[in-house]
């Protein structure tokens, strides 16, 4: 008897926590279906952040092997200039000995 009582008691709080369980859930699906539109907004614009960093760091890089190629051609020159002027060098501390 006592829980044929305790049943009664139960009922409504079962049956209307069903339909507050129904609304609750379907206001997380809602939820869910709006997040998941948030995120993939950010998705989109992190590809196109992506996308001009890449062109950026594209054109730096070209800049930046020009300026190297210029470099390497005046490191060969300064080399060979100091190749030439220790020759000279030389070639004149070995005819200073030889008087």
């Amino acid at each position: 008897m006592a829980i044929n009582e305790l049943f009664a008691k139960l009922k409504p709080l079962v049956s209307g926590g069903a339909s507050a369980l129904g609304a609750l859930r379907k206001r997380l699906t809602d939820a869910r279906a709006d997040h998941g539109a948030d995120r993939l907004t950010a998705l989109e614009k992190t590809f196109e952040l992506q996308a001009q960093l890449n062109e950026t760091i594209d054109v730096q890089l070209t800049v930046l092997q020009v300026q190297l190629a210029k470099l390497r051609k005046t490191v060969q020159f300064l080399l060979i200039a100091l190749i030439a002027t220790a020759t000279i060098a030389a070639i004149a501390l070995a005819a200073a000995f030889m008087r």
